[in-house]
Order: C-alpha cells, then sequence, then structure tokens
C-alpha cells in the first residue's frame, strides 16, 4: 500500500472534508505556545506516573499474599487493560469534539458533547460490565492461567468489571476536561484515587481496623471504590464550572447529531483498538515461545522503557488539544506550529530518556535482582529499545494531533500496518524463519515504527487534517 492510499482513506468521506480553511496567523509568541505545551503535558505526565502508582502500590500489597494471588492479579490487570482501552475508544472522539468547540468558543456545543459522551460512557460501560463478568472465568482460561490462579482471580475480576460504568465516567471525564485544555484536574483527581485505593487495600486487604481480612477480594473492593471516586469527582469538577467548562442540566438532552458524530470517531478507534489487542496477544505468544529467560527479560526492559511512554503521552494529549483548539479558531498555523513544537519537545525528551536509560541501564536492572542470563539480555534489549524512543515520540504526538483534529481513521490504519502486518508477518520471519529469536522481535519493532513514522508523517504534510469538519 502506497503512502497516498492512508492518506486517502484518512479523509473519510467527501462530506467530512470542508474547504481550505483560512491561514491567516494571529499565533500568540513561541514563548507562549511552548508554556501552554508544557503545562499541558506536565499534568498529563504526573497523571501517568500516578496511574503507574496505583498499579506498583497494589502489586506491593498484594504480593504479600502469595504467587499464585499475585499472579491472578496481573492476569486480570492485563484483561482490564485491553478491555478498557478497546471500549474506551469514544474518550478520543471526546478529546477532539470538545477540542474543537472550545477552539470556537462555543461553550454550549462543549457541554452538548460532553454530556453525550457521558451517555455513550454509560452505554459502553454497561456493554463491558456484563460481558466482563459473564467471561470472567473464560478470560483466565484464554491467558493460559494455572486452575488456582484462575480460582483465585475469577472473583476478584467479576469485581472490577462491575465497576465499569464508573470507570467509563470517570476516563470519558477526563479526555474531556484534556480537550478543554485543562490537565490539571485530572491529575489531582487520580492523585485522589491513588489515595483511596491505597487506604482501602490496607484496611480491606489485611483487615485492618476491624474490617474483614478480604485478601485479593478486598484489593477489588478498594479499586472499585477508588474508581468510583473518581468518577464522582471528575462529573463534580464538571458540574461546579471549576474547570474550564460548566455541564448544565439543559446539555443532557439528547443529541443525535452530536451522538452520531461521536460515534464516527470512536468506530475507528475501537477497530484500532481491538486490533492491537489482536496483535498484542500474537506478538505476546511470539515472545513466550522463545522461552522464560527471553520473556522475562522482555518483561523487565519494557518496564523499565515505560518510563519513555508517560512523557510521549503527556504531549500527544498536549498535541491533540492544541490542533483541535487552533482548527475551531480557524487558526490553522497555530495548528501547524503545535504540531511542530510538541513534537520537538515529545523527542528530545524520549530521546533523553533513552540515553540516559543506556548509561543507568545496568544500574536499574541490578535493583530488579534478575538471574545474570536475564540481566544481560535485559540491557541488551534495552539498547534496542532506545532506537525507537525518538521514532516513537514522532508518531505519538503527530498522531495525536491528527487524532485532535478529528481524524480516527489515519491512526486506525498506521495501527493495521504495525500491529497486523509488521507485529504478527515481519516479526515472525525475524525471530523464527531467521532465527533470530528474541532479538528478531526487537527488531521488528524498530523497523515497524520506522514505517508508521513515515507514513503519518507523509499524511500530516499533505495537510487534510486541516480540512477535516466534525
Amino acid at each position: 500500500m502506497s503512502l497516498s492510499d492512508p492518506a486517502s482513506l484518512a479523509a473519510g468521506e467527501p462530506d467530512l472534508v470542508a474547504p481550505d480553511p483560512p491561514t491567516h496567523d494571529h499565533s500568540p509568541p513561541t514563548a507562549s505556545l511552548d508554556r501552554r505545551i508544557w503545562g499541558l503535558a506536565v499534568p498529563a505526565i504526573s497523571e501517568q506516573l500516578l496511574q503507574t502508582a496505583l498499579i506498583l502500590v497494589d502489586t506491593f500489597m498484594v504480593a504479600w499474599l502469595g504467587s499464585a494471588t499475585l499472579a491472578a492479579s496481573a492476569v486480570a490487570g492485563i484483561i482490564v487493560w485491553r478491555t478498557h482501552m478497546t471500549f474506551g475508544c469514544v474518550e478520543r472522539g471526546t478529546t477532539a469534539m470538545v477540542a474543537r468547540y472550545y477552539g470556537e468558543g462555543s461553550n454550549d456545543k462543549v457541554g452538548r458533547t460532553v454530556a453525550q459522551s457521558l451517555y455513550l460512557a454509560v452505554l459502553l460501560g454497561i456493554v463491558m460490565m456484563v460481558g466482563g463478568i459473564l467471561l470472567a472465568r473464560h478470560c483466565y482460561l484464554w491467558m493460559g492461567a494455572a486452575e488456582d490462579v484462575t480460582t483465585t482471580g475469577v472473583p476478584f475480576l467479576t469485581l472490577i468489571f462491575f465497576a465499569s460504568v464508573p470507570r467509563m465516567i470517570a476516563f470519558v471525564g477526563s479526555a474531556a476536561l484534556r480537550g478543554s485544555g485543562d490537565t490539571r484536574s485530572p491529575m489531582w483527581i487520580t492523585l485522589g484515587m491513588n489515595v483511596v485505593n491505597t487506604v482501602g487495600n490496607y484496611i480491606l486487604i489485611y483487615g485492618h481496623f476491624g474490617a474483614p481480612r478480604l485478601g485479593l477480594l478486598g484489593s477489588g473492593i478498594s479499586t472499585a471504590l477508588s474508581l468510583t471516586f473518581c468518577a464522582v469527582a471528575t462529573v463534580a469538577v464538571m458540574l461546579s464550572g471549576r474547570s474550564h467548562f460548566r455541564l448544565h442540566a439543559y446539555h443532557f438532552r439528547p443529541d443525535w447529531r452530536i451522538m452520531k458524530t461521536l460515534t464516527r470517531l470512536g468506530l475507528p478507534s475501537f477497530i484500532e483498538e481491538a486490533m492491537i489487542s489482536f496483535g498484542f496477544l500474537i506478538f505476546f505468544g511470539y515472545i513466550a515461545h522463545l522461552g522464560t529467560t527471553a520473556l522475562a527479560s522482555h518483561a523487565l526492559s519494557t518496564r523499565i522503557e515505560s518510563v519513555s511512554f508517560m512523557a510521549g503521552f503527556g504531549f500527544t494529549i498536549a498535541a491533540a488539544t492544541l490542533v483541535g483548539q487552533s482548527l475551531g479558531a480557524g487558526n490553522v498555523e497555530l495548528a501547524r506550529r503545535a504540531f511542530r513544537r510538541t513534537t520537538m519537545y515529545c523527542v528530545i525528551v524520549m530521546t533523553s530518556i533513552a540515553i540516559a536509560l543506556i548509561f543507568a541501564g545496568p544500574y536499574i536492572i541490578q535493583a530488579f535482582h534478575p538471574e545474570e542470563d536475564v540481566r544481560d539480555l535485559t540491557y541488551a534489549l534495552l539498547l534496542l529499545a532506545a532506537i525507537e524512543q525518538p521514532l516513537m515520540g514522532i508518531f505519538m504526538t503527530v498522531a495525536g494531533g491528527i487524532r485532535g483534529a478529528g481524524d480516527t481513521i489515519t491512526p486506525m490504519i498506521t495501527s493495521f500496518v504495525g500491529n497486523i502486518l509488521m507485529r504478527i508477518f515481519v516479526v515472525y520471519w525475524l525471530a523464527f524463519t531467521l532465527g533470530w529469536g528474541i532479538y528478531g522481535v526487537y527488531v521488528g519493532t524498530i523497523i515497524d515504527w520506522m514505517i508508521r513514522t513515515a507514513m503519518i508523517f507523509a499524511i500530516y504534510h499533505r495537510g487534510r487534517w486541516t480540512r477535516i469538519k466534525l
């Protein structure tokens, strides 16, 4: 497939493309734009760090209950993560529409969009809850979990899925806040979520303050309570007007036009995440077939490398918000500058982290006390992963900005190329046909990021994203 093909598809239907917008430049000075970028990115990165802290605290507090319980918690985490990412497709459409309407200065459209997004969040949350509860045991079996792990984990996973509605409300609401340029409120709410979860774990897992000792089930209850807190706090911020917009009762009147647009934007993201989940399972299976040392080394290198992903996420949010708001204001030149500046900063930060990991990698790896063969292989994989970082930085920010412009089809196409064509076929060829093993897996992912980055860069330069109308 040529680069022009996904670009044409990314434009969507003819009726979705508006005439060329005016390009009058009433842009703020570069210093002002840079402050906005960092003002959006830093709280978003902090939020990601807090999300990671939540997982680490859960892991630490559950680890004392035994290996079967820890494994049950880990498997549940993977299942919930991939399920939420797939059903969370409405978040991207919400961010794009809120950013666009906020840039237009239409607070009424912002409010109505958020209200319709919350309706969809509740609907998807119910589907996720019912499906998750019914398939909880099957999920463990599909993941190849042992019987003791499955028996321990099913009640825990069922409880987590029971909180799917507040989970969806919280995350869709946070996406709306970010679209309006408020990344601080989600950060503070996530901090509160950490507190509720940690205190709940301490009381319910171990049975303190007269509470029953519930073990892993106590961790599930704490997670459900923290998600409920997150949902209530997010809605409260939007109703109170303490953020950049305020929800009113009349915003909740059904608006089928907005609902249709959200669905149109969300469906490609749903397909994209489904492909990512499918590709992830195949990709993970390849690594598992390469042996315990390869699997352990990959898991450890990915965990260390994840620090860089968090930085990329922050600049992705900044790009989506600023591009969407700039297009809403009719300022295409500002949108282009936002693309350039966020991409530049993201590449600088992610490359700096990669260089730091190259030098500090051996010391960080040793802190996990791995066996010698795992330690040596992990560092070798970390060196290969460092090559990906600038490529990932470009792709994440440009794809984020294009989504913020209202184009969710282009990222879906690049995801198909990367997660299906590259990570299933090319990685298999390198790892097994050529016999490169785990090194072939990592070389394949580098090629994947090179191709995806070239595609998204070419699509950005064609400029069709400037003419997408919502």
